[in-house]
């Protein structure tokens, strides 16, 4: 039997799994251990069986010491050291469910195998089983056990806790102001000549160029999310926000969002449902309505990894403009891993595709995306985040502009850099500066625009 203090390390690893960041213990072991045979030949005695399978353990082939496990329940089941590595292998391999049963037998024979009692709770803990949880948890640190496995079961029960208030009912808000500059809000062609369809050239007017201005903006968003039960909450949302340009006031924007859904979380597994609603105004008067849902499946694949998948539909009205309405729909997958390292480093990417649709049948306004796009965060000096993104997207239109004569075929880059530092417990400050190119083979579409800022947050929960 392996001492107290050996697994003590091995709970301590575990108990990393809390924290952003932190290293997934075995699995991460076991991910770099060769690859274990469909069916490992096991040694054919519980003497020899024992030994060799601890060792798997010990060495982060936990998938191959639970196969060999698996495959002598029958003869040894019952025996503690036999369940116990038994619960271990199955909870380091991810399968909870199995590891109770085996833990609880230990526990039967041997009531006083404080291990087998924290394992235990680390198995209740991923089966989200709180109140179990918590009761071995709290049962283990009663006992004289070292320090540092004190430790780890403090941060348990903080996360037990943790989880705990996420079943409560929950309101956050944040207010926002920002103050930077705008090379181009209007979004102004880079070419001082444009040829139309029948050779024509043609200068365009002041407003089709760049018009830069400083920018100051201001947000206020709330979130309210209500649980229904163990696995379902109801959310709603709003946002209300302002932007003024003072050296070009026609592109004064006021932007207010409402959403409203349900969440279902279970194990590993989140889904998003949300109907969502938008109006945007443009100096003053109303630009455009877009009101549609989104569906999004999240899967925790281990502590720092996550993925997931979402589809989205719009209908977009232009008020007094009806000929631009449309249908907007889309797909996507995402993928964020926590990295190892004190700077706690953090990796975004997705990708997109989908379709807008004019609803009126113009199939130069009708078009296909294809979506690419890359974070990175991590700690700064000082207590700074810093971050950095880059995102592509094309569009290629179905039919041709009538004044171009030419099908319209758009290709954006972005680029954004910036950072936040808490300057007390609710205030933040970011500032950021994003550099947009569209190449367009249509010359009003055709631009660049340069951005920068900083924004003060403040948070109320």
């Amino acid at each position: 039997m392996r001492n107290a203090r050996t697994r003590v390390a091995s709970l301590a690893l575990a108990a990393c799994t809390l924290l952003p960041g932190a290293p997934p213990a075995a699995r991460a072991q076991e991910a770099a251990a060769p690859a274990a045979p469909a069916a490992p030949a096991a040694p054919s005695t519980l003497a020899e069986l024992l030994p060799q399978v601890r060792s798997w353990i010990d060495r982060g082939q936990a998938e191959r010491a639970w196969l060999a496990l698996a495959a002598r329940v029958g003869d040894y089941a019952g025996d503690p050291e036999f369940d116990y590595l038994l619960g271990l292998a199955a909870l380091d391999t991810g399968r909870p469910g199995q590891a109770v049963f085996a833990l609880e037998r230990v526990l039967i024979a041997k009531p006083d195998f404080l291990q087998a009692r924290a394992e235990l709770a680390r198995a209740y803990f991923a089966l989200h089983e709180h109140e179990n949880a918590r009761r071995e948890f709290e049962a283990v640190a009663a006992s004289e056990i070292p320090p540092e496995a004190r430790q780890v079961i403090g941060r348990y029960l903080d996360a037990i806790r943790f989880r705990a208030r996420r079943d409560e009912p929950r309101f956050t808000a944040s207010v926002q102001i920002e103050t930077g500059y705008d090379s181009n809000p209007n979004f102004g062609s880079t070419s001082g000549r444009w040829v139309l369809a029948d050779g024509t050239a043609v200068l365009p007017l002041g407003i089709s160029r760049p018009r830069e201005s400083a920018a100051i903006g201001a947000a206020l968003a709330a979130d309210w999310s209500v649980p229904i039960s163990g696995t379902w909450q109801w959310t709603v949302g709003a946002r209300a926000a302002t932007r003024r340009y003072p050296s070009a006031h026609t592109l004064d924007q006021d932007q207010f969002d409402l959403n409203s859904g349900f969440a279902f979380r279970s194990g590993c597994h989140r889904i998003d449902m949300l109907v969502q609603a938008q109006h945007l105004e443009l100096d003053g008067a109303s630009f455009r309505d877009a009101a549609g849902g989104l569906a999004q499946w999240q899967c925790d694949l281990d502590s720092r990894t996550r993925f997931g998948v979402y589809a989205q539909h719009f209908e977009l009205d232009f008020p007094g403009e009806g000929s631009r309405d449309a249908r907007r729909s889309g797909f996507g997958l995402t993928f964020a891993r926590a990295l190892e390292g004190q700077a706690r480093p953090v990796v975004v990417a997705g990708v997109s595709t989908g379709r807008e649709r004019s609803r009126r049948g113009f199939g130069n306004l009708s078009y296909d995306y294809r979506g690419l796009r890359a974070a990175y965060s991590r700690g700064l000096a000082g207590q700074w985040r810093g971050f950095a993104s880059i995102a592509y997207e094309s569009r290629e239109f179905d039919a041709p502009e009538p004044f171009f004569g030419a099908v319209r075929s758009d290709r954006q880059s972005d680029l954004q850099l910036g950072a936040e530092r808490a300057l007390s417990a609710k205030w933040t400050i970011a500032p950021t500066i994003s550099w947009t190119r569209s190449r367009s083979n249509i010359a009003p579409n055709d631009f660049r625009r340069v951005q920068a800022g900083v924004a003060f947050r403040y948070r109320i929960r």
